[in-house]
């Protein structure tokens, strides 16, 4: 089932209209704060080359460490590597800033789960709650 942001790959849109920085800062806090729960939360993150991509990089970057967790950069990179460093470096999550196939104007955040592949989709709907103001606050980290 798709859900009003996150479909069958991730969260696409064009950049700044249907996906923006506020998206990105979200989903990053939401991700620092959720696997931040027993252990500072481990984030990679790759993207590829739009011009977007290294917006939106900066955005979850800031999301992930505003919640206290590490995001890791992997720039520009492929979807599988990200999988594969995921996977075998024991991150919490791996994201990959792409849209693919889709025209240089749009974007797209794919999440990963720890064993390298699509995240389960009852976190995305946990996700997407939190961007709809209806999950609750996520405190930012101090100290």
């Amino acid at each position: 089932m798709m859900g009003k942001y996150f479909g069958t790959d991730g969260f696409r849109g064009e950049a700044n209209v249907g996906l923006t920085v506020e998206h990105a800062v979200k989903i990053g806090r939401f991700l620092g704060h959720y696997f931040g729960k027993k252990h500072k939360a481990r984030i990679v993150i790759g993207k590829d080359t739009r011009l977007s991509s290294y917006m939106l990089e900066d955005a979850l970057s800031a999301g992930v460490t505003a919640s206290g967790g590490d995001a890791y950069l992997l720039h520009v990179t492929t979807t599988p590597s990200v999988s594969f460093i995921t996977r075998s470096e024991h991150f919490d999550c791996g994201v990959m800033i792409s849209a693919s196939h889709n025209p240089f104007y749009d974007n797209g955040i794919k999440l990963i789960n720890d064993n390298g592949e699509k995240i389960d989709e009852s976190l995305t709907d946990e996700i997407e709650r939190y961007l709809d103001g209806s999950y609750g606050e996520i405190p930012y980290a101090r100290r």
